[in-house]
Parts: C-alpha cells; sequence; structure tokens
C-alpha cells in the first residue's frame, strides 16, 4: 500500500508491536506491544484489512494480471446473470467446484455477498 496508519507486525495474533514516533521529538521512537486483549484483536483486523487491500510489489514493470483466468471467466458470466449451474456447466466443472472458487474470490475480495465482490472488481479492475 502507499501508505499505512501506523507500522505494525502481528505475531500468531497472540503479540503486536506498533512502532510510534513522539510528536515532539524526533529523535525518540517507542515501541508499543500489545498482548492479547480487544486493542490486538482491533490491530489484527487492521492489518489483516490493509493486507486485503494492498497490492503486490512489482520489481520490474512487467505487472501480472490479479485475477486467474477461471475467476476472471467466472465474472463475466456473474454479470451476465446467468445461474450457478450454467456457469459450472460452461466452465465444465462441478457446481462444488464453483463454489470452491467463488469461496476464494470473496475471500480476496474481503467480501460476504456477490454484490460487495462485484463492487471491489469494479473498483480494483478486476473487470
Amino acid at each position: 500500500m502507499p501508505t499505512v496508519p501506523v507500522k505494525l507486525t502481528v505475531y500468531d495474533q497472540r503479540l503486536a508491536i506498533v512502532s510510534m514516533s513522539y510528536v515532539e521529538s524526533e529523535v525518540k521512537d517507542y515501541l508499543l506491544m500489545v498482548h492479547p486483549s480487544s486493542l490486538l484483536s482491533a490491530l489484527t483486523g487492521l492489518f489483516e484489512t490493509a493486507w486485503r487491500s494492498a497490492l503486490p510489489m512489482h520489481l520490474n514493470e512487467r505487472v501480472p494480471c490479479s485475477l486467474q483466468p477461471v475467476h476472471r471467466r467466472i465474472l463475466e458470466l456473474l454479470a451476465t446473470g446467468v445461474s450457478d449451474d450454467t456457469i459450472a456447466e460452461l466452465l465444465g466443472v462441478s457446481r462444488r467446484t464453483l463454489s470452491r472458487h467463488l469461496e476464494v474470490m470473496n475471500s480476496r475480495a474481503g467480501s460476504t455477498t456477490r454484490f460487495q465482490m462485484a463492487l471491489h472488481a469494479a473498483r480494483n479492475g478486476w473487470i
């Protein structure tokens, strides 16, 4: 991500270290160690949200496609409004395999509904 709200490291969801600078003193930096608590849960949630929104780093000019071809095709078919059974048939996969692909796509988009996934796809150049 271009910017993040804090410098944060989470270890096995048991410890978080937040790097903080004291505003009035540029010399002193402080580390805040957060043990299991509601604050750790919130920081873990912040990290996961930032991670899902981040883009991969590329060390060369070539940027890989953000979606697998099968996922792009699924999005195209979903946009046409055809049923899941029809999509599975057109892809030559079982209904269960299609469901697994949709779960992966929802997880990657951080969505729980198809509408949310569609919004994420449109905003992030998936379609």
